[in-house]
C-alpha cells in the first residue's frame, strides 16, 4: 500500500501491532523475495564502479566466505551494490550500499521509525518471518551520503544473532563519497500530508516499503 492509499496509516499500525506481539512481521513468502540477491563474480561485477564501496578487510566480514555482488543503478548510474557473505553458522548475509552523492538521491525517514543506533546514527531493524519459518532480519541506516542495508536469514528476536548483526554493522568503516563535491542538497520537508516533500522530484517512490521515501534528482557531479 502506497503511502498516500486511504488506510495506509491504519495498516502501518496494524503491522506494528503484530511485530510487537509476536517480535516479528508476519509475511508471506513473497514479502521476502526481495532480499533473494542473485550474485555475480564480485572482482568483475564490482569493477569500474563510479564510488569507492567501504573496505571490509578490517572487519568481521573479511572471514566469512564470500558470495559475490550485485550492483543496481539509480538515476542512469551504478551507485547501489549488494555484496553476500557466508557465515560460519550457515546463514547468509547480505550487505547493500546505496552511494546517493553519485545519482543525486535524497532520503528521508520518520526518526520515530528509527529507535536503534549504529555507531550513534539512527537505524531501524525490522524482522519478518513466514508462516513456514523462512525469515530475514533487516537492518538499515545511513552514514552521511551512504545508505546501507544489511540482512541475515534468520530470526534474530530473542537470538545471539541480533548483537553479531548490530556488531557487523558497526564495524562498517568510514564511507568516501563518488562524488565529494556534491551541489549540497535542500532540506527535506514535510507536506500538510505529513509526508516529506523531496524537490525537485522528477522520480519519487517508496525505496523498500518500509515507510522511507526518495527521490531522484538530476544533478551533475562536480
Amino acid at each position: 500500500m502506497p503511502p498516500d492509499a486511504p488506510g495506509f496509516a491504519r495498516a502501518q499500525e496494524q503491522i506494528a501491532l503484530e511485530a510487537r506481539k509476536n517480535g516479528y512481521q508476519a509475511v508471506c513468502d513473497a514479502d521476502l523475495e526481495r532480499f533473494r540477491i542473485t550474485f555475480e563474480p564480485a572482482r568483475k561485477t564490482m569493477a569500474s564502479l563510479p564510488f569507492a564501496p567501504v573496505d571490509l578487510s578490517g572487519t568481521p566480514f573479511a572471514s566469512f566466505k564470500e558470495l559475490g555482488a550485485m550492483t543496481e543503478r539509480s538515476n542512469g548510474l551504478r551507485s547501489r551494490l549488494y555484496r553476500g557473505y557466508r557465515m560460519p553458522d550457515g546463514h547468509a548475509l547480505t550487505l547493500f550500499e546505496h552511494d546517493m552523492s553519485v545519482d543525486g538521491v535524497n532520503a528521508w525517514r520518520e526518526p520515530a521509525d528509527e529507535p536503534e543506533r549504529i555507531n550513534g546514527l539512527p537505524a531501524r531493524l525490522v524482522v519478518m518471518q513466514t508462516p513456514e519459518g523462512a525469515a530475514i532480519s533487516h537492518l538499515s541506516w545511513t552514514e552521511r551520503r551512504r545508505a546501507y542495508e544489511l540482512w541475515i536469514d534468520a530470526n534474530v528476536t530473542n537470538s545471539p544473532l541480533r548483537d553479531q548483526l548490530f556488531a557487523l554493522a558497526a564495524s562498517l568503516p568510514l564511507s568516501r563519497p563518488g562524488c565529494p563535491n556534491e551541489v549540497p542538497l535542500e532540506p527535506v520537508r514535510l507536506g500538510a500530508n505529513g509526508l516529506p516533500e523531496l524537490a525537485p522530484p522528477p522520480l519519487t517512490l517508496p525505496a523498500d516499503g518500509m515507510g522511507e521515501a526518495s527521490a531522484a534528482m538530476k544533478r551533475p557531479c562536480k
